[in-house]
């Protein structure tokens, strides 16, 4: 017997997690925390839960906008992440940096070329955003963009509103642009 008996330090690993190193058992779903949860199934009000990741899953699936329109945003908001960059901070990049992990982006796929045709039909999918309105450019940028939840999510007019009918020429505009002929 050992005077000191070493013992592992920090917080205790979770068994599920480091049971099965080959990946034979079945992976555990994170469906978040409690209030985060409670949070979800308040703003579903009957539907799936899980469509309440983002504001235009939960738009989509009552029917507020149509599927077309719903495209129209997540294209948008991908193009917007190609030429502009991430919307979100994460630092893991930075981290992975200083314990030798390289920490640069990954290699893009895409040339010079391609490139240069994906930040042209960006530009041209938000001149005719903005030719619809300033408003209706920054409700429809917030939205499908950084996900900012709309206030008439949360009110008696919803889909009434003039905050969604903003949104919709917004991604009617935006469909427009994608599915128009190119300039």
């Amino acid at each position: 017997m050992r005077a000191f008996e070493p013992s592992r330090r920090g917080r205790p690993k979770r068994a599920v997690a480091n049971d099965d190193a080959c990946g034979t058992t079945p992976a555990v779903q994170d469906g978040g925390t409690a209030e985060l949860q409670l949070k979800r199934a308040q703003l579903a009000r009957g539907l799936d839960p899980v469509l309440c990741a983002h504001p235009l899953d939960l738009l989509a699936a009552r029917g507020w906008i149509a599927p077309s329109e719903q495209r129209a945003g997540w294209r948008y908001a991908g193009l917007y992440r190609r030429v502009n960059g991430r919307v979100t901070v994460s630092y893991g990049r930075f981290y992975a940096g200083f314990s030798g992990g390289g920490g640069g982006l990954p290699a893009a796929d895409l040339d010079e070329a391609d490139l240069a045709r994906l930040e042209q039909l960006y530009r041209r999918a938000k001149a005719d955003l903005l030719a619809a309105g300033n408003r209706v450019a920054r409700m429809t940028e917030a939205v499908s963009v950084f996900a900012v939840w709309p206030g008439f999510v949360f009110s008696r007019e919803g889909a009434r509103s003039t905050a969604c009918q903003r949104l919709r020429l917004g991604l009617a505009a935006l469909g427009d642009s994608f599915a128009g002929p190119r300039r």
